[in-house]
């Protein structure tokens, strides 16, 4: 269940009718795993977290926050950076601006790529990279680069701690 989630998401044709009501019923089979105690390590977490990420309203983002940062408590480094990006995208849902920069709206099939709101009092780039998330300078060179057609980059960072 875990891997299917984001395999469903690679290649440019994604049916998303479909994929929008398969990953409805691996949140509920996931809320009955969660129930029966079948989620327990900091990978099985993280994965679980990743489920949630790709919900459709704020309870089920804040659920993918609580689950990462469930992932980092039990040792997942790579749920460092998800927990980041699931905290932006549950503020971003009840209208307030993100605080790490790791949500992004827009696309080739609309207009330029922008980051949604974001608030960068909070967090500083010594803050983003102690969780594994990009610098705004390289959140910018993300955007300047999809922006001119090239391939959309990812928000986390390939430091060494984050490995």
């Amino acid at each position: 269940m875990f891997t299917v989630d984001q395999k469903a998401r690679e290649g440019d044709h994604i049916d998303w009718a479909k994929l929008t009501k398969d990953d409805e019923q691996r949140r509920n089979d996931l809320r009955r795993m969660l129930s029966a105690g079948g989620v327990r390590t900091g990978n099985d977490y993280f994965h679980a977290a990743m489920i949630f990420q790709h919900g459709q309203n704020p309870d089920e983002y804040l659920e993918a926050h609580v689950l990462a940062m469930d992932a980092v408590a039990l040792g997942s480094k790579e749920a460092r950076w998800l927990s980041a990006a699931t905290l932006d995208r549950y503020l971003l849902s009840i209208w307030q601006p993100q605080v790490f920069g790791t949500q992004f709206h827009g696309g080739p099939n609309f207009e330029a790529m922008t980051h949604n709101k974001i608030n960068p009092a909070i967090v500083s780039d010594p803050m983003r990279s102690a969780i594994c998330v990009v610098s705004t300078s390289e959140q910018d060179k993300v955007l300047e680069t999809v922006n001119h057609g090239g391939k959309f980059g990812s928000t986390q960072s390939k430091e060494d701690h984050c490995k």
